[in-house]
Protein backbone atom coordinates (compact mmCIF):
# COMPACT_ATOMS: atom_id res chain seq x y z
CA UNK A 1 0.00 0.00 0.00
CA UNK A 2 1.47 3.09 -0.98
CA UNK A 3 2.19 5.66 1.97
CA UNK A 4 -0.35 8.84 2.35
CA UNK A 5 0.82 12.28 2.01
CA UNK A 6 0.05 14.01 5.46
CA UNK A 7 -0.43 17.19 5.87
CA UNK A 8 2.72 17.93 8.33
CA UNK A 9 2.87 21.98 7.35
CA UNK A 10 0.06 22.56 10.48
CA UNK A 11 2.36 21.90 13.36
CA UNK A 12 4.99 23.91 14.63
CA UNK A 13 8.24 24.66 11.90
CA UNK A 14 10.52 23.07 14.34
CA UNK A 15 8.65 19.88 14.38
CA UNK A 16 7.13 20.01 10.56
CA UNK A 17 10.94 19.99 9.44
CA UNK A 18 11.08 16.21 11.05
CA UNK A 19 7.39 15.29 9.91
CA UNK A 20 8.91 15.87 6.21
CA UNK A 21 10.27 13.33 3.66
CA UNK A 22 12.49 15.79 1.84
CA UNK A 23 13.98 16.26 5.33
CA UNK A 24 17.62 15.46 5.94
CA UNK A 25 16.55 14.24 9.55
CA UNK A 26 20.31 13.55 10.53
CA UNK A 27 21.59 16.34 9.61
CA UNK A 28 18.69 18.30 11.18
CA UNK A 29 19.05 16.69 14.77
CA UNK A 30 22.75 17.71 14.45
CA UNK A 31 22.15 21.34 13.56
CA UNK A 32 19.03 20.62 16.49
CA UNK A 33 21.07 19.05 19.21
CA UNK A 34 21.81 22.29 21.28
CA UNK A 35 18.37 24.24 21.32
CA UNK A 36 16.51 20.67 21.72
CA UNK A 37 15.73 20.78 24.97
CA UNK A 38 14.84 24.10 25.75
CA UNK A 39 12.42 24.11 21.50
CA UNK A 40 10.77 20.94 22.63
CA UNK A 41 10.29 20.62 26.27
CA UNK A 42 10.11 24.32 27.35
CA UNK A 43 8.20 25.66 24.25
CA UNK A 44 5.98 23.02 22.66
CA UNK A 45 5.50 21.28 26.41
CA UNK A 46 7.33 17.61 25.39
CA UNK A 47 6.15 15.40 28.51
CA UNK A 48 6.58 12.28 26.60
CA UNK A 49 9.77 11.02 27.74
CA UNK A 50 8.66 11.16 31.29
CA UNK A 51 5.04 9.54 30.67
CA UNK A 52 6.49 6.75 28.93
CA UNK A 53 9.82 6.57 31.55
CA UNK A 54 7.14 5.90 34.46
CA UNK A 55 5.34 3.06 32.14
CA UNK A 56 8.53 1.60 31.68
CA UNK A 57 9.49 1.64 35.35
CA UNK A 58 6.76 0.22 36.32
CA UNK A 59 7.05 -2.53 34.28
CA UNK A 60 10.80 -3.07 34.60
CA UNK A 61 11.14 -4.60 38.34
CA UNK A 62 14.95 -4.82 38.17
CA UNK A 63 17.10 -1.83 38.03
CA UNK A 64 20.48 -3.53 37.58
CA UNK A 65 19.70 -5.30 34.81
CA UNK A 66 21.40 -3.53 31.32
CA UNK A 67 18.33 -2.03 29.25
CA UNK A 68 18.94 0.81 26.43
CA UNK A 69 17.37 3.88 25.23
CA UNK A 70 16.68 3.71 21.86
CA UNK A 71 16.50 6.76 20.27
CA UNK A 72 18.21 8.62 23.30
CA UNK A 73 18.74 11.68 21.90
CA UNK A 74 19.51 14.13 24.32
CA UNK A 75 19.34 12.38 27.18
CA UNK A 76 16.02 13.11 28.53
CA UNK A 77 14.47 9.58 28.76
CA UNK A 78 17.98 8.31 30.70
CA UNK A 79 18.31 10.94 33.17
CA UNK A 80 14.71 10.19 33.84
CA UNK A 81 14.82 6.45 34.22
CA UNK A 82 18.27 7.09 36.17
CA UNK A 83 16.15 9.01 38.50
CA UNK A 84 14.06 6.07 38.83
CA UNK A 85 16.20 4.43 39.90
CA UNK A 86 18.13 2.19 36.84
CA UNK A 87 21.78 2.17 36.69
CA UNK A 88 22.62 0.23 33.52
CA UNK A 89 21.67 1.92 30.54
CA UNK A 90 23.01 2.34 27.66
CA UNK A 91 22.20 4.50 24.43
CA UNK A 92 21.45 4.56 20.96
CA UNK A 93 20.66 7.50 18.36
CA UNK A 94 21.73 7.93 14.87
CA UNK A 95 22.89 11.86 15.37
CA UNK A 96 26.46 12.12 16.93
CA UNK A 97 25.67 15.77 17.39
CA UNK A 98 22.60 14.31 20.06
CA UNK A 99 24.84 11.59 21.68
CA UNK A 100 27.73 14.36 22.68
CA UNK A 101 24.82 16.13 24.28
CA UNK A 102 23.56 13.20 26.02
CA UNK A 103 27.19 11.72 27.16
CA UNK A 104 27.59 15.38 29.01
CA UNK A 105 24.58 13.91 31.29
CA UNK A 106 26.69 11.40 32.69
CA UNK A 107 24.47 8.94 32.73
CA UNK A 108 24.82 6.27 30.54
CA UNK A 109 27.41 3.03 30.55
CA UNK A 110 27.78 3.17 26.31
CA UNK A 111 26.36 5.69 23.98
CA UNK A 112 26.43 4.39 20.17
CA UNK A 113 25.45 5.62 16.66
CA UNK A 114 22.94 3.60 14.83
CA UNK A 115 20.24 4.03 11.89
CA UNK A 116 17.04 2.06 12.99
CA UNK A 117 16.36 1.74 9.06
CA UNK A 118 19.10 -1.25 9.18
CA UNK A 119 18.76 -4.59 11.77
CA UNK A 120 21.88 -4.55 14.39
CA UNK A 121 21.39 -7.27 17.35
CA UNK A 122 23.59 -6.55 20.25
CA UNK A 123 25.15 -9.32 22.07
CA UNK A 124 24.02 -10.98 24.43
CA UNK A 125 20.85 -8.29 23.87
CA UNK A 126 19.20 -6.11 26.88
CA UNK A 127 16.89 -6.92 29.27
CA UNK A 128 14.68 -4.50 28.35
CA UNK A 129 14.41 -1.14 26.33
CA UNK A 130 12.42 2.19 25.84
CA UNK A 131 12.28 3.98 22.70
CA UNK A 132 10.29 6.89 22.72
CA UNK A 133 10.02 9.93 19.67
CA UNK A 134 11.86 7.68 17.05
CA UNK A 135 8.36 6.20 15.10
CA UNK A 136 6.30 9.15 13.72
CA UNK A 137 5.54 10.41 9.87
CA UNK A 138 8.69 9.30 8.16
CA UNK A 139 11.84 6.70 8.52
CA UNK A 140 12.54 4.95 10.25
CA UNK A 141 8.71 3.36 9.44
CA UNK A 142 6.90 1.34 11.62
CA UNK A 143 7.97 -1.64 9.12
CA UNK A 144 11.19 -1.09 11.06
CA UNK A 145 9.63 -1.86 14.51
CA UNK A 146 12.01 -5.27 14.48
CA UNK A 147 15.21 -3.38 14.44
CA UNK A 148 14.23 -2.18 17.50
CA UNK A 149 13.16 -5.12 19.75
CA UNK A 150 15.45 -7.48 18.32
CA UNK A 151 17.78 -5.59 20.59
CA UNK A 152 16.41 -7.27 23.46
CA UNK A 153 17.24 -10.74 24.63
CA UNK A 154 14.06 -13.25 23.87
CA UNK A 155 11.48 -12.74 26.70
CA UNK A 156 12.79 -8.89 26.77
CA UNK A 157 10.55 -5.79 27.40
CA UNK A 158 10.20 -3.05 25.10
CA UNK A 159 7.98 -0.05 25.82
CA UNK A 160 7.87 2.11 22.63
CA UNK A 161 5.93 5.20 21.62
CA UNK A 162 4.43 6.17 18.41
CA UNK A 163 3.71 9.54 17.41
CA UNK A 164 -0.54 9.26 17.86
CA UNK A 165 -0.86 11.65 14.83
CA UNK A 166 1.25 10.03 12.91
CA UNK A 167 -0.66 6.75 14.07
CA UNK A 168 -3.95 7.94 13.13
CA UNK A 169 -3.14 9.32 9.67
CA UNK A 170 -1.34 6.24 8.50
CA UNK A 171 -2.78 3.91 10.30
CA UNK A 172 0.21 2.90 11.78
CA UNK A 173 -1.52 0.04 14.00
CA UNK A 174 -1.98 -2.22 10.76
CA UNK A 175 1.71 -2.21 10.19
CA UNK A 176 2.83 -2.60 13.87
CA UNK A 177 0.36 -5.95 14.00
CA UNK A 178 2.37 -7.10 10.70
CA UNK A 179 5.43 -6.71 12.14
CA UNK A 180 4.52 -8.47 15.25
CA UNK A 181 2.95 -11.22 13.18
CA UNK A 182 5.80 -11.68 10.58
CA UNK A 183 8.77 -11.64 13.20
CA UNK A 184 7.09 -13.52 16.29
CA UNK A 185 6.93 -10.60 19.01
CA UNK A 186 3.88 -10.01 20.75
CA UNK A 187 2.27 -6.46 21.33
CA UNK A 188 1.12 -7.12 25.28
CA UNK A 189 -0.22 -3.48 25.42
CA UNK A 190 -1.20 -0.27 23.61
CA UNK A 191 -1.73 2.62 25.70
CA UNK A 192 -2.36 6.80 25.18
CA UNK A 193 -0.02 8.83 26.78
CA UNK A 194 0.31 12.69 26.01
CA UNK A 195 2.97 13.49 24.00
CA UNK A 196 3.64 17.29 22.77
CA UNK A 197 0.45 19.39 24.23
CA UNK A 198 1.04 22.37 22.82
CA UNK A 199 0.66 20.87 19.33
CA UNK A 200 -2.58 18.71 20.24
CA UNK A 201 -0.32 15.63 19.97
CA UNK A 202 -0.66 12.58 21.87
CA UNK A 203 1.33 9.15 21.50
CA UNK A 204 0.75 5.34 21.71
CA UNK A 205 2.39 3.06 23.43
CA UNK A 206 3.76 -0.28 22.44
CA UNK A 207 4.35 -2.36 25.51
CA UNK A 208 6.32 -5.25 23.54
CA UNK A 209 7.48 -8.58 24.75
CA UNK A 210 10.02 -10.66 22.50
Amino acid sequence: MKDKRPDTDKFDARLAAVYRERTDKQQHYDDWASSYDSDLVDDLDYVAWRAAGDLFAERVDARDQPILDVACGTGLVGEYLRDLGFDQIDGADFSGEMLAVAARRNVYRELWQHDFTRPRRPEPGYAALICVGMFSFTTPRISDLPHVVDCVRPGGLCVITVNGAAWRELDLETGARRAAAEHGFTITEMITIDYIREQDIDARVLVIRR
